[in-house]
């Protein structure tokens, strides 16, 4: 999976989105549909796919929660951090640290 189909893919998901639960019927991958059009996250192709019902009321996630609680999420890791003395744990907490700020960055790009 290439770097701009998982870009397009979440940039979907973060417009309304869905993941199909049917696998590409080319390849296999991953797909999100919107507007009855099926990406697949693996190989790419886009296609209309009038099999996969789509929700009439479709609810779009609000990125300012989403946002709200990753950056909570972010500061509880600071502070668990600043407890851990554990050199291991203090690696891991700091990986989620690296990962959410990755994932904030693109929250505050989308809204």
């Amino acid at each position: 999976m290439s770097k701009d189909l998982a870009k397009r893919a979440v940039e979907m998901l973060l417009k309304g989105a869905t993941l199909v639960s049917d696998p590409c019927p080319y390849c296999k991958g991953v797909r999100v549909i919107k507007d009855g059009h099926a990406l697949c996250v693996n190989c790419g192709r886009v296609a209309k796919d009038e099999n996969i019902p789509v929700k009439i009321e479709e609810k779009k996630p609000d990125v300012n929660i989403a946002l709200t609680k990753f950056e909570q999420k972010l500061q509880d890791l600071a502070k668990e951090l600043e407890q851990e003395k554990d050199h291991e744990k203090q690696q891991q907490i700091l990986k989620s640290i690296s990962e959410l700020t990755d994932i904030i960055d693109k929250l505050k790009k989308v809204r």
